[in-house]
């Protein structure tokens, strides 16, 4: 019994520096330190441990401490994935779906998205859901797109909440319901989503399906625009240059015109050369000057 319970003891020992080297190596890696952190990933995934083999396919993917390499990145991830680690089955997904790091193949795509979303994870779902969306390396499938969008919405998946927000707000082969879209906006803009802070910002603004209200549009604007944003900016030029739902502010106005210029040029460039009339040469620098100091919040 002693000899077992020895032996038992031993083999726990021979474990724990595996663990313990996982945990040094994400401590490493979080604080900046990638030679250290690649030598305990190398270690783990030499010693084939799908954890280490996943760390050492973001290390390669991001050029942490190493030149970026996706060819590299993708024999780590797809060793990882081949293990069962489903992160790493969406990520050589991903790869397929992107022709990076491997040839393009959207059906194999969707074979690694499967094997992930099999393991529960949500970003897999998603993704697989798009390609049934699209009919992309699989057959069109909207019904099981819809499935696979709410399973993932329900795991707290902001971007399949959004898919789910568009295919309830256009009526995508099914009765349309702007009420359950706004829901679905919502839900993501909670989430974290600045885009759907953007999409039920919009709804609010044209009163579809949630009552119309501009101060609510406005707020909602708002939170996407400071995150950077371009629509949210340009629908925020326009609500300060008229006064709908904040102050009339033509400086303010023209700030965010400004920032959204840069993706949204011509829809901005003709609320701008509007303003330009009503504002002063100062007003203008001034409004110049905020738009240099913006950075965009995370």
């Amino acid at each position: 019994g002693r000899a077992v319970l020895c032996g038992l003891a031993g083999l726990l020992f021979l474990s724990l520096p595996a663990v313990a080297d996982m945990s040094t190596g994400t401590a490493a890696f979080e604080a900046g330190d990638y030679a250290k952190a690649q030598s305990e990933f190398l270690a783990a995934a030499n010693e084939g441990k799908a954890e280490g083999q996943y760390w050492m396919g973001r290390i390669y993917e991001g050029g942490f401490g190493v030149e970026a390499d996706p060819s590299t990145a993708f024999k780590w991830f797809e060793k990882a994935g081949d293990q069962g680690h489903a992160d790493a089955q969406r990520i050589v997904g991903a790869f397929y779906e992107a022709g990076k790091g491997v040839d393009r193949s959207r059906s194999m795509a969707a074979s690694w998205y499967q094997r992930a979303a099999d393991g529960g994870n949500a970003k897999a779902m998603r993704n697989l859901g798009t390609l049934y969306l699209d009919g992309k390396g699989v057959k069109a499938d909207r019904t099981k797109a819809i499935s696979l969008f709410e399973k993932a919405a329900k795991l707290g998946n902001a971007k399949a909440m959004r898919n789910l927000g568009y295919i309830y707000y256009f009526g995508e082969g099914l009765r349309r319901d702007p009420e359950k879209a706004a829901g679905y906006f919502a839900a993501a803009a909670k989430a974290g989503s600045s885009r759907a802070k953007f999409d039920i910002g919009r709804l609010y603004y044209r009163g579809d399906g949630v009552e119309r209200d501009l101060k609510r549009a406005a707020e909602h604007f708002l939170e996407a625009g400071r995150e950077g944003d371009s629509n949210a900016q340009l629908f925020l030029g326009r609500m300060y240059a008229r006064g709908e739902g904040v102050p009339r502010d033509r400086v303010t106005a023209y700030f965010w015109l400004t920032l959204a210029e840069a993706e949204e040029p011509r829809h901005a460039r003709v609320l701008m050369d509007n303003l330009e009339n009503a504002l002063s040469d100062k007003e203008i620098e001034t409004a110049r000057e905020r738009a240099k100091l913006f950075r965009p919040e995370e």
